[in-house]
């Protein structure tokens, strides 16, 4: 009762002390006292403690609801915060705090409300306290970003992804190598997209994932920031390597200094050696390089396919040469052509890493596995690369690392123990499954 008895006087206290606005025919839907305050003076200027008509009495109510914000006491602290507001909404004149958290009030009311025109109010105020600090704060280069970040994991259904995209993309262009590590997983989310639904170009694409890229590096090697970037750093170079699927997308040298490594720790495995080279036919390797001859060689030599039958020995070679569409086609050929259900099982699963691994298309990939697995029942290894794809969504569903992020992985380890379940002796080989060859 009493801090209801506080939020009501307060409130009462801000709106005799309001000076007379034009009224708004519009609805929003907003309960009055959860409603911003909106005054001549933060209309027509960016008023602070500095230069507000009661000084003493803004900077109080700054510091009594930022102490009561600190403790998570949001229904306390949302008066307090509403007066500081409507007296100086600028604050100190350094810093879009009061913005920024008049953004998590107004985030609280959204979650505890089932009204949709009153999320819709909400949401709106969100956005015109955005708009507010901009305008206030010119120079703070991250608001459009912390903006977009909101839109983009908690009011996905009120702004279209062209929007957000739009506005991480700003921050990204004002931030450049210095932009904050909030901004890389969403922004590489939409990047691919943005790219896959033919609304930006192959340049525009190739041009912001370098500088994702550069950013995570720089954040990275920096002591203070190291942290945060973290936290990003198992999701965004996996993301972007989806662009791998683009053809001619990456230079030869990407696939160079991403694959080559592997073949150098592990150049005596079969797996191993013919997918580094694939990736090096597909991205274009010179044919003269010393690398590509000596892994032919070794190919040639000690890991030969046992598929004979003409399909599926074409199959390999397209797949082993790079060419990963052809390789698709020609073992849904060798499929039809057999009726041993084991063999139809493989060329299904390769056909699921393929898309999995090389063509990055995971809808397609989940397709093919559970065709395998349909058609092995025996077999553990098609419910793994299930597992993998559900795993690998985890980052994406939340903001990188905690409870959202790690929820959807759930169904990844129920597809992983009936793996085990079905194929125990599989399981315990398969540590690189993601490799179709």
């Amino acid at each position: 009762m009493r801090n209801l008895f506080i939020l009501l006087t307060s409130f009462s206290f801000l709106v005799a002390c309001t000076p007379k606005i034009v009224e708004k025919t519009v609805d929003t839907g907003i309960p009055d006292k959860y409603k911003t305050p909106e005054t001549d003076t933060i209309i027509s200027g960016c008023t602070t403690f500095s230069n507000s008509e009661y000084p003493e009495d803004a900077l109080n109510e700054h510091v009594i609801y930022r102490g009561f914000l600190r403790e998570n006491d949001l229904v306390t602290a949302w008066p307090h915060w509403q007066r500081a507001y409507q007296l100086a909404p600028a604050a100190d004149g350094k810093r879009s705090i009061q913005y920024t958290d008049g953004v998590k009030f107004y985030k609280d009311f959204y979650q505890k409300s089932t009204d949709s025109l009153e999320r819709a109010g909400y949401v709106q105020n969100i956005r015109n306290l955005y708009k507010e600090a901009v305008r206030c704060y010119p120079n703070d280069s991250h608001l459009h970003g912390l903006l977009a970040f909101d839109l983009y994991y908690s009011f996905r259904k009120h702004a279209t992804d062209d929007e957000i995209y739009q506005l991480f993309k700003s921050t990204l262009d004002k931030n450049g190598i210095n932009s904050q590590a909030f901004v890389l997983n969403p922004f590489t989310d939409l990047l691919i997209s943005q790219y896959n639904q033919g609304k930006i170009g192959v340049e525009e694409a190739r041009t912001y994932q370098a500088l994702v890229r550069d950013v995570l590096a720089r954040g990275l090697a920096d002591a203070k920031e190291r942290d945060n970037f973290v936290i990003v750093e198992d999701y965004v170079p996996v993301r972007l390597e989806e662009f791998e699927a683009v053809e001619d997308f990456y230079p030869p040298s990407y696939y160079i200094n991403r694959y080559y490594p592997d073949y150098q720790q592990d150049s005596l495995n079969c797996e191993v050696v013919k997918t580094v080279y694939s990736r090096f036919r597909w991205g274009k390797v010179d044919v003269k390089d010393s690398r590509l001859n000596r892994m032919s060689q070794f190919i040639n030599r000690e890991c030969l396919d046992a598929d004979q039958t003409s399909s599926g020995r074409q199959a390999f070679n397209a797949l082993q040469e790079g060419q990963y569409r052809e390789a698709v086609q020609l073992f849904e050929k060798a499929s039809s052509e057999t009726d041993d259900q084991d063999k139809k099982s493989k060329y299904h699963l390769l056909i699921a890493k393929i898309y999995y691994s090389y063509l990055k298309n995971f809808s397609k990939s989940r397709q093919f596995a559970l065709q395998a697995a349909k058609l092995d029942p025996n077999s553990g290894e098609p419910y793994i690369l299930i597992g993998k794809l559900y795993a690998s969504s985890g980052p994406l569903c939340g903001p990188g690392r905690g409870w959202d992020s790690q929820v959807v992985t759930w169904p990844a380890i129920d597809k992983w123990q009936v793996a085990r379940n079905i194929d125990p002796g599989h399981c315990r080989r398969s540590h690189k499954i993601d490799q179709p060859v």
